[in-house]
């Protein structure tokens, strides 16, 4: 094989694999704005991740019980770079006084396993989770099944245009205890790839 075939292969692996991510982006995008929410972000981080990419997809761990905080990992793509973020807030302010502001950190991530956690998300709809709308753990199972002061766990899917963000409470405990929910199930195999690609292969792009 020449050194001309040997360029042209390359680059034209190069092509597929960057139009593959672009079509998977493109489906994710128009299946979150047409069956997402247009809800305003509260959070102003968040907002301005938004604002800054064309794609934001988010793990976040919600503790609304003694230190009440929100811990979020999350990669973000414009055009075709990936970035990573860990992003801490803490609740905890007295009323009548300004929340404290949120920490952020960029994150190296692997942007191959970022592209790959795209086509994950396209190919299982992910957008079509409903989330547990806080009841209802353990539907026709086991229902001694019970936990107090747990952490929730939000999937955040956000466009310029629309987002979707179901959440679960517990839902590795629940998992455990009562499996069998296959939108929880997908839910999890989600957030524990973004939690591997941002906190585990948090490495140089």
């Amino acid at each position: 094989m020449n050194k001309r075939l040997k360029q042209y292969l390359v680059l034209s692996i190069i092509f597929w694999a960057l139009a593959s991510c672009s079509a998977q982006q493109n489906s994710v995008v128009q299946q979150v704005d047409a069956l997402g929410t247009s809800q305003t972000i509260e959070d102003s981080v968040i907002r301005r991740l938004r604002d800054n990419n064309d794609l934001v997809i988010a793990y976040a761990v919600e503790n609304f019980a003694w230190v009440r905080s929100i811990n979020y990992l999350i990669v973000a793509k414009n055009n075709n770079e990936w970035t990573g973020y860990h992003y801490y807030v803490s609740l905890m302010h007295n009323p009548g006084q300004p929340a404290a502001p949120g920490n952020i950190n960029p994150a190296e991530v692997n942007q191959l396993s970022c592209d790959s956690l795209l086509e994950y998300i396209s190919k299982t709809k992910a957008w079509t989770i409903r989330g547990d709308s806080g009841d209802n753990f353990c539907p026709n199972s086991n229902q001694s099944c019970n936990i107090n002061d747990a952490s929730g766990a939000r999937l955040w899917i956000i466009t310029k245009q629309g987002l979707v963000n179901p959440s679960y409470y517990a839902p590795e405990f629940f998992e455990e205890c009562c499996p069998g929910n296959k939108e929880r199930a997908l839910f999890l195999s989600i957030t524990k790839k973004i939690e591997q690609i941002v906190s585990v292969e948090a490495v140089s792009r």
